[in-house]
């Protein structure tokens, strides 16, 4: 196979996660209204990389902008196959899933690496090291610019929560934990605190019950 052709290979991998949703069927979700369409995992890359873009000029410190990126872009590439399991867990407080439970995180992250090591290998051999090595990074949290778009990842699924219940409303179990989920990531940077801090006061701010139909 020509280099060309791998790289065909590759990007035609990336409808998976263009066909991925995010959050549906998970605990608290089941019970909301759906929304007309959920997000894909590839619309919350994106809208993480566009975060990227806008906050850069804020930051503390000098990024290597171009790493950064493509992080954002790669991070959640393996959960085409691996799959995007939910941080809530089959209770809501997330213990029983790799959000706090630190063997089914360690089981998470190898399961991940595998399906990494299979979708970068559809690419050649130079862009296969590059990617591969960089989402290795970013999981490692080794560098201050996978632990910022690690910070942006968490923000943007608060910001996506805040999106689908500003209508309904949430239980305020699940505002505990979209609060509480991730927010150590948050101390990288002071630009990225103050935003994230916004995101939640947002949350805090037009949180309501959700009250189920058959109890309204």
């Amino acid at each position: 196979m020509n280099q060309t052709s791998k790289l065909l290979a590759f990007t035609r991998l990336l409808q998976g996660l263009k066909n991925l949703e995010r959050f549906k069927g998970q605990y608290y979700w089941k019970e909301y209204p759906q929304p007309e369409r959920y997000e894909s995992v590839a619309d919350h890359s994106w809208r993480m990389a566009m975060m990227l873009v806008v906050i850069e000029s804020s930051l503390s410190q000098p990024i290597d902008f171009k790493k950064a990126m493509t992080m954002a872009l790669i991070h959640d590439l393996p959960e085409i196959i691996a799959g995007d399991p939910s941080p809530l867990g089959s209770d809501g407080t997330g213990k029983d899933s790799h959000a706090y439970n630190a063997e089914l995180k360690a089981k998470k992250y190898e399961k991940e690496k595998q399906a990494a090591q299979e979708i970068f290998g559809a690419l050649p051999e130079d862009e296969k090291k590059n990617l591969y090595s960089l989402w290795l990074e970013y999981e490692g949290q080794q560098s201050f610019e996978g632990r910022l778009v690690k910070a942006l990842d968490r923000i943007e699924a608060k910001l996506q929560v805040l999106e689908y219940t500003k209508k309904d409303g949430m239980y305020k179990s699940h505002l505990d934990f979209t609060i509480a989920y991730g927010s150590e990531t948050l101390d990288v940077d002071a630009s990225v605190k103050a935003f994230g801090s916004a995101v939640v006061e947002e949350l805090q701010k037009n949180y309501k019950e959700f009250i189920p139909p058959k109890q309204a």
